[in-house]
Formats: structure tokens, sequence, C-alpha cells
């Protein structure tokens, strides 16, 4: 009985991921391993008719200046429990000069619960170009959002 019992946990542990709600704002850093930077990084998740979509922020500094940019982003929960986030179109940006239509991030994260805190943690790639990079994100929920969502404000 004791073998049924954990069998069962063992088979329910990644359904788990699949249910859990990640939607509202999540903020954090993305760290850069070319440049051995951390940049400030949000991304906010929204479902609607059991699709979820949403979009990411990013900041970073070049000299003095601060320059952010805003994609869409495609977010979906693959078969393992892993939270995949794709880039879209470039929404918003302040950027000094035009930047490479063809790049595209690809987010592989995880939902972590540390008693009361929640996190996506994990790593980032770019498509293969001559800008590739990679990294890793760690953001946490920011419950003023879910609450301001919650009741309307």
């Amino acid at each position: 009985m004791k073998f049924l019992k954990l069998m069962l946990l063992a088979f329910c542990c990644p359904l788990a991921a699949l249910c859990q709600d990640i939607t509202g704002l999540w903020t954090g850093t993305i760290f850069n391993d070319s440049t051995q930077q951390y940049h400030q990084y949000e991304v906010g998740i929204t479902r609607e008719k059991g699709k979820y979509t949403g979009f990411s922020h990013t900041w970073f500094m070049i000299g003095n200046t601060k320059y952010f940019g805003v994609k869409r982003i495609k977010v979906r929960i693959a078969a393992d429990g892993k939270i995949i986030m794709e880039d879209g179109e470039l929404m918003l940006n302040n950027y000094p000069v035009q930047p490479n239509k063809d790049v595209r991030q690809l987010n592989v994260l995880t939902l972590e619960t540390t008693g009361t805190d929640i996190g996506l943690t994990g790593l980032f790639v770019t498509n293969r170009t001559k800008e590739f990079l990679s990294g890793f994100i760690n953001c946490m929920a920011s419950w003023v959002y879910s609450y301001m969502f919650t009741f309307k404000l």
C-alpha cells in the first residue's frame, strides 16, 4: 500500500506544475553569459481561453544611458512542467540603433516555491545569429500586481 501511494505521488508531482497559476507580473534579473552582466528583467503573463501570452521587459545600460525593450511573448507549459517562453515582436524600445529582427530569445523556466515565495528560474538562449546569447533568469512573483488584478484596482 505504501508503494502504491509513493507511485501515485511520483506520478502527480509533474502534473502539479500544470495546475499552478503562473499569471501575473514576475520581476527579477537576467544574467548574460557573454557580457557577465545582470540586467533588470520583468515578465507579465496573462491567460485567456486557456492560452498563455504576455510581455517581457528588459533594461540594460550602455555608458550612462539606460535602455529598455518590451516584447510580446508566447508562453506554454511543456509536458514535463517546464514553462517555455518565446519572444515575439518588439513592441516598444528606446535602443540607440535599430535591433536585428531575426534575434529571438527562448526561456526554459522552472516554477519553484520556497516558503511563501514563488519564482521562475532557468536558462535562456537566443537563436544562432551573429548576436547569439545565453544566460540565466531569476524572477519572483510580484504580489502587488496579483492583488491589484484580483481587486481590479
